[in-house]
């Protein structure tokens, strides 16, 4: 006869189901049946002595609910070597322990090995650099020409729109502006709380968190990035509302913006957008190229017949240690710079102008604070002879900026020309400036 657990105590004794009670239950007062045998339990179920195996109660439905087939749970591949022990010298090997602490060590400075990061239930958000930046970082190439930084001028932010009326928008000095950012998010995970902080800084080629004016903060939410809207449609933050679209949204900067009238309002913009616990950024991070939560949009748009010109006093920024920099203009088509879509698409079809009407160039480094000098009184022919295409020199603890100046002398009608300012370091880019000028558009 199978051994089964004793019944528990009935309240006149053991309750017992063996076969010599014909199926019919009886109770003991001894833990034995009379027959010598052990105490055979009924069955939960109420159908004859317990043989090992009960069906499930039957239980009815909760209301509102239906029952769904599902596939049994997916067999996942074992391996004889865990990754942990990969490596892993012999017990009692005198490299053991420094194996254990590198092995810790990596996972302090990297972070446990989980796969790409863009594939891990995370968030992983984004201000782009240009179109179709997915997030890689370092950055090649202009990065200061972001497409996701927009301007409303002559609007304070209390009456400015959800969206900008346009997205190719100029910062007027000495008037009210609203500050638009265009953020994203590309991971499997939603994004809840995300922070958006809006920066100006004076007109630099290094944008370091020492010069950082924050001129307000907003707060959005984010879906994963499978989840997109057919249309732009509102949603309520902590910070007031703001146009979603599921995994990417526009948000208005809720604290007006007044630029400064000495810059002639080509400040440079900065955004940086961040979930502080599950993608987050350093305070000290402000490099677009550096970091996919940071985008910057350095650019001096000058509409005038001619002559046109402009005169530009462009920050260094500081560096951690004394090095050789080099600072160089590049001059481009229109059609090399992609953010004069924003502004408006007839300007990447309009020719450059003849290269003998134009003259850029660089002024040399002079301490911080200095008043640049200004090229526009000068004659023409001139102008070209105090300037350099490129500066080289080295660079220690003081604070340094240097001269930029461009002009046109005869800038014909539906003419565009695009100046570009590069600081370089060790062959890197750590900075730069766009300037344009143009003929009257629209």
């Amino acid at each position: 006869m199978r051994q089964h657990k004793q019944s528990r105590p009935h309240p006149h004794g053991h309750v017992c189901c063996c076969p010599c009670h014909r199926h019919e239950e009886r109770c003991h007062y001894e833990p034995r049946c009379r027959c010598g045998g052990p105490i055979v339990p009924p069955c939960r179920c109420g159908k004859g002595p317990h043989d090992g195996e009960c069906p499930p109660p039957d239980r009815d439905p909760h209301p509102g609910t239906v029952e769904l087939p599902q596939d049994p749970p997916p067999r996942f591949p074992t391996y004889p070597v865990p990754p942990r022990s990969t490596g892993k010298p012999p017990t009692g090997d005198p490299g053991e322990v420094p194996w254990f602490r590198g092995q810790v060590g990596g996972i302090t400075v990297r972070g446990p090995k989980f796969g790409p990061r863009k594939d891990e239930f995370l968030p992983y958000l984004l201000v782009r650099t240009a179109s179709g930046d997915r997030g890689r970082r370092p950055v090649q190439g202009v990065f200061w020409e972001s497409p996701d930084i927009y301007i409303d001028p002559d609007h304070g932010a209390v009456a400015a729109p959800l969206l900008p009326p346009t997205t190719g928008g100029l910062a007027r000095a000495g008037r009210p502006n609203t500050l638009y950012a265009h953020v994203w998010n590309l991971g499997k995970a939603p994004a809840y709380r995300v922070r958006v902080e809006f920066y100006w800084f004076n007109p630099s080629l290094g944008i370091t968190r020492a010069d950082a004016n924050l001129v307000g903060a907003a707060y959005i939410d984010l879906q994963n990035r499978f989840t997109t809207y057919p249309t732009w449609t509102q949603a309520e933050g902590p910070s007031g509302a703001y146009a979603s679209r599921g995994s990417h949204a526009i948000v208005r900067c809720p604290t007006t913006w007044v630029p400064k009238f000495e810059n002639n309002g080509h400040e440079c913009l900065v955004v940086r957008a961040f979930e502080p616990f599950l993608d987050a950024v350093s305070p000290d991070q402000f490099n677009a190229t550096a970091d996919r939560h940071v985008a910057q949009r350095n650019i001096a748009v000058v509409e005038a017949t001619s002559p046109a010109a402009i005169d530009l006093s462009l920050d260094l920024g500081y560096i951690d240690h004394p090095s050789d920099v080099e600072i160089e203009v590049e001059t481009a088509p229109p059609s090399a710079m992609e953010w004069l879509k924003l502004l408006d698409r007839s300007l990447v079809d309009r020719p450059a102008p003849p290269a003998g009407g134009i003259v850029a160039g660089l002024l040399g480094p002079v301490a911080a604070g200095v008043a640049p000098a200004r090229l526009g009184d000068v004659g023409f022919d001139s102008r070209g002879t105090l300037l350099q295409p490129r500066q080289k020199f080295h660079r220690g603890c003081e604070r340094l900026q240097i001269g930029f100046h461009a002009s046109a002398a005869d800038l014909p009608r539906e003419n565009t020309q695009v100046f570009r300012v590069r600081q370089s370091r060790a062959g890197d880019v750590v900075g730069g400036y766009s300037v344009v000028l143009t003929s009257p558009w629209g």
